[in-house]
């Protein structure tokens, strides 16, 4: 077998190809750059690609002038056909060996797995149990809504944040006890549905970075951290640690080293006070774009911004800001209190296994379902489906699977727990019938 390289402009995808995989591009695209690309391309004599159209479109997106290719001259149009197909199909009958998957992870310290499209929260995020995909969403007038709730923080329940409060029921206190980014909190202080409102987590550091901005500490924050910077100041300062973060996660920076520099001169050129340095930012960034990009990526790459904090000043104007309580307790030590209304974003459950190690803490998914189960008042919290099947449950939306043993990267269901029937819902008007 002869490897040869060939100019991108020299290939063309097959017309007919039946595998979409626009959502896999980011991440070949990574692991392009991180190892290099070592899997050749498969392709015909004139050009057309008979296997890698998704390692095809990395390249194209990496601004490769040429790429790896095997010429297949020795198949016939129907081998062609039949090949194309079986490439893609075979990889669908694969399974994940669990035990050797958390092993091989835990194993990896200097790489981010997430750029794989591995789940940047750990295998909490991994669901071994078979969901079947959902047709349609109940929830989709909701999510169009595209808003923003919270500090950018791994897990954040922003996008569902809507949902999970119309779903909740009316009380006198809306307990947020694995609060996060405080972006379920947002929701509900927004909403008016409650007079007052506990932010509960361990982690320190989110919910100071949360309240700070809350009052308007990053009003006119202008940083722009390198790489070295955040590396130096990730373990004390929760703005860099978890805004200046790849996926939030607090561990990895931003952006990679290749992009790095480009990304810092936009960010001067949008946010330096001087009009003079934003300027001059601007000039060393167009210069560098022309060499790192092609002109059709120069087209459709828009830059990348942080995720803003801004929207959180709202909350200074409202009153429900003054009933906010906030505390770094376990569940267990939470106290209950007539008219509470307690709602926990718990890490997923890693099936088959007791304990999970979501956001770099160990957490015990049964522990958890017991002292639910043991508490007289009603819990509600959020997952993928788990292990007991003795909770009410309904579902929040279909969301995209990375990796799991019987999803194949299908969309599988989230849904809201909890140890009490749920009241009755109206689906068409989306509130809480009293």
């Amino acid at each position: 077998m002869e490897i040869i390289e060939k100019g991108i402009a020299e290939l063309h995808p097959y017309g007919r190809n039946p595998r979409k995989n626009d959502k896999a591009v980011d991440y070949v695209a990574n692991s392009i750059r991180e190892f290099g690309f070592k899997v050749p391309m498969v392709i015909k004599q004139d050009g057309e690609i008979v296997c890698g159209h998704t390692r095809y479109k990395a390249a194209q997106k990496l601004g490769m002038q040429t790429v790896p290719c095997v010429i297949a001259d020795d198949l016939t149009e129907e081998q062609i056909r039949a090949f194309r197909l079986a490439d893609n199909k075979v990889g669908e009958l694969a399974e994940w060996d669990f035990d050797f998957l958390d092993t091989e992870l835990k194993g990896i310290s200097e790489i981010d797995m997430s750029l794989f499209a591995f789940d940047p929260s750990g295998l909490g995020g991994v669901n071994t149990g078979s969901q079947s995909e959902t047709q349609e969403d109940e929830f989709a007038d909701i999510e169009k809504q595209e808003k923003h709730y919270g500090v950018p923080y791994q897990g954040n329940k922003s996008r569902i944040a809507d949902i999970i409060i119309s779903i909740l029921p009316e009380g006198e206190r809306l307990v947020d006890l694995f609060g996060g980014g405080g972006a379920i909190t947002h929701c509900a202080m927004l909403s008016g549905k409650w007079q007052s409102y506990l932010y509960n987590d361990l982690n320190e550091m989110i919910t100071g970075l949360f309240i700070d901005a809350v009052y308007g500490k990053y009003h006119d924050e202008r940083r722009v951290i390198t790489r070295d910077e955040f590396n130096e100041l990730k373990d004390t300062d929760a703005y860099v640690k978890y805004i200046w973060s790849f996926g939030n996660n607090g561990q990895a920076y931003l952006w990679g080293k290749d992009i790095e520099e480009m990304k810092c001169y936009a960010c001067h050129a949008l946010t330096d006070e001087s009009l003079n340095d934003r300027r001059m930012a601007y000039v060393h960034f167009a210069k560098l774009i022309k060499e790192k990009l092609t002109p059709e990526q120069i087209r459709l790459e828009s830059i990348e911004r942080l995720q803003s904090l801004e929207h959180l000043e709202a909350l200074q104007r409202l009153e429900a800001l003054q009933r906010l309580e906030v505390s770094n307790i376990s569940y267990e030590q939470y106290e209950h209190r007539d008219g509470d209304v307690v709602y926990c974003d718990v890490p997923y459950e890693v099936l088959g296994k007791e304990k999970c190690s979501d956001y770099g803490v160990q957490f015990d998914s049964l522990a958890f379902y017991k002292w639910v189960k043991e508490q007289p008042y009603q819990i509600f919290f959020s997952s993928y489906e788990i292990s007991d099947q003795t909770f009410h449950k309904r579902k929040i939306k279909a969301v995209a699977s990375l990796i799991g043993a019987n999803t194949n990267g299908k969309k599988v269901n989230e849904y809201l727990y909890s140890n009490r029937p749920f009241e009755s819902y109206d689906e068409e008007k989306m509130e809480i019938k009293n």
